[in-house]
């Protein structure tokens, strides 16, 4: 028997040593923990991708770094007109994304990891960034919106203030500029602090538009108290509406101290003012004492007709007589047809007036007035004859200076008979102790002489054209004329005595009819004993 053969030798190896256990417990497949999805996305709605970071996913943290840093691109610096909202939208929707994507990302808690209070609390505050962000971009945005419309303001108060001392008219379109700008910054941006600056300024300008500028008129200051009454319809605020219930207040002065300055001058621009104060403040002091005053003026023009300014005096009653026959209200009506019945007596004496002051074409215009238009007045006869004393003392001033009397003289007469060897017809007026004018016809067979005509004018025997005057003795200024020719006028004192008789005898010569500015020809005075 074969021994039994050994066992086949083997190797032996040391047993090996088990792997270590991960750091970190293996998470695939365990579900998220709540608390560290939420903190993620608490810290991702920050904008600023710390939820990503939190979770350590880097780069997923990028596009809210981006739209974040957008956002600031276009909101800083701050100004007055913010930002487009889009980018607002734009951020919310980045935020949200981007924490349901941290939240989305999240796993199980890792064992070793500390508490999630800190976190979670660093998200609450970070969360508050946007907030505080927020609130703090209206401040700034409010300012800066304040800081534009103080410009606005300072801007119209420049305006205002470079056409202060220009009158009205010409820096009305300055006035109403600065007024939209001032009632533009209230209407549209009420509850700010330049909105409430807004009623200081209007005032401030109010004053400075009705302010009286040197060298202006009365008139001056109706225009921009017209200007604000007006207001409403150019703005509608209730700014414009205080402006011109103020401007209507203080109206009704510049009105009356206006119509009543023009009344002399223009009294239909006076009519103009003052039925403006009458039709839309009839209730004020000014119009109500009215019909007082000019009542009143018109009874110191009539007495002042036979003062020692009668034609100021009748030219204030005329003018009253007009401004009346416009205004409304019986008042005036009667004023008016009181104001008539002086004016005969006005334009007497403002003609005669005229006349003994030299001012022969006025006293003509006002005793011819008087002539024509009032035929009947009592004043009518001695106005002729000053009319005709007017013509000769506009050829020869000595007739001006004293009126003729209004009777004529009573006494002896003179007889003085004018011939006239012209063709032309004569007229010869007279002033004296009476005053008159009359009138020969022409001489048909009468030629005009050479400048000397000798002995062949007014030839004895010969039948001319003659009239006869009766007239009571005394000194006389006579005037010889040819009405309607441009030729010289002879004129002449003669001193008239009733122990003759007169005879003249008119004739033209060429110098007459070529030279009618020469000086007047030696008196023709002569006669015979009666």
């Amino acid at each position: 028997m074969l021994p039994a053969a050994p066992p086949p030798a083997t190797l032996a190896f040391p047993a090996a040593a088990p792997p270590p256990p991960p750091s970190v417990p293996p998470t695939a497949g365990m579900p998220r923990d709540p608390g560290t999805a939420a903190t993620a996305a608490l810290l991702n709605l920050s904008g600023l991708g710390l939820g990503h970071l939190y979770l350590r996913r880097w780069v997923r943290a990028l596009p809210a770094w981006l739209v974040t840093g957008a956002l600031l691109f276009v909101a800083l610096p701050v100004t007055a007109d913010g930002i487009n909202g889009l980018w607002v939208v734009l951020w919310l929707v980045v935020a949200l994304a981007t924490a349901a994507d941290a939240y989305r990302l999240a796993g199980p808690a890792a064992p070793n990891r500390r508490g999630l209070w800190i976190p979670i609390t660093a998200g609450v505050l970070l969360l508050a960034l946007p907030a505080a962000g927020v609130v703090l971009f209206n401040d700034a945005q409010r300012q800066a919106l304040e800081d534009d419309l103080q410009e606005v303001l300072a801007a119209a108060d420049a305006r205002v203030e470079r056409v202060g001392d220009e009158p009205f008219g010409d820096a009305e379109d300055t006035y109403r500029s600065a007024l939209g700008q001032y009632l533009g910054v209230r209407d549209d941006h009420p509850d700010t602090d330049a909105a409430g600056e807004v009623p200081d300024r209007l005032d401030a300008l109010y004053e400075d538009a009705t302010a009286a500028r040197t060298g202006e008129d009365d008139c001056a200051g109706v225009v921009p108290l017209r200007f604000f009454v007006g207001l409403p319809e150019e703005f509608d605020d209730s700014e414009a509406e205080r402006l011109a219930e103020r401007a209507g207040g203080a109206l009704p002065g510049p009105l009356h101290g206006c119509g009543v300055s023009q009344i002399a001058s223009d009294p239909e621009a006076a009519g103009e003012s003052l039925r403006e104060l009458l039709d839309e403040h009839g209730e004020s002091e000014q119009a109500t004492g009215l019909p007082g005053e000019l009542g009143d003026r018109q009874r110191t023009a009539v007495d002042g007709i036979g003062g020692d300014a009668p034609c100021a005096s009748l030219d204030e009653l005329r003018s009253l007589n007009t401004l009346f026959a416009g205004l409304p209200g019986a008042e005036f009506t009667q004023l008016a047809d009181d104001g008539q019945g002086p004016i005969p007596e006005g334009l007497y004496q403002c003609g005669t007036d005229s006349f003994l002051g030299g001012s022969y074409d006025v006293a003509d215009t006002h005793l011819n007035e008087l002539v024509t238009d009032h035929p009947g007045h009592e004043r009518v006869d001695h106005a002729q004859k000053v009319l005709i004393a007017s013509q000769i003392a506009a050829e020869y001033p000595p007739a001006g200076e004293e009126l003729p009397p209004e009777n004529d003289g009573g006494g002896a007469t003179v007889t003085v008979e004018v011939l006239n060897d012209s063709p032309q017809e004569l007229e010869i007026l007279w002033t004296g102790p009476t005053t008159g004018s009359q009138t020969v016809g022409p001489c048909d067979g009468c030629s005009v002489y050479p400048v000397d005509p000798g002995d062949s004018s007014c030839s004895s025997g010969t039948d001319y054209p003659t009239t006869t005057l009766q007239l009571p003795a005394g000194d006389y200024h006579f005037l010889h004329r040819s009405p309607g020719l441009s030729m010289r006028t002879l004129t002449e004192t003669s001193s008239l005595n009733a122990d003759f008789i007169y005879t003249w005898c008119s004739y033209t010569t060429e110098e007459d009819l070529l030279f009618p500015d020469l000086p007047d020809l030696p008196d023709l005075e002569g006669g015979t004993d009666a």
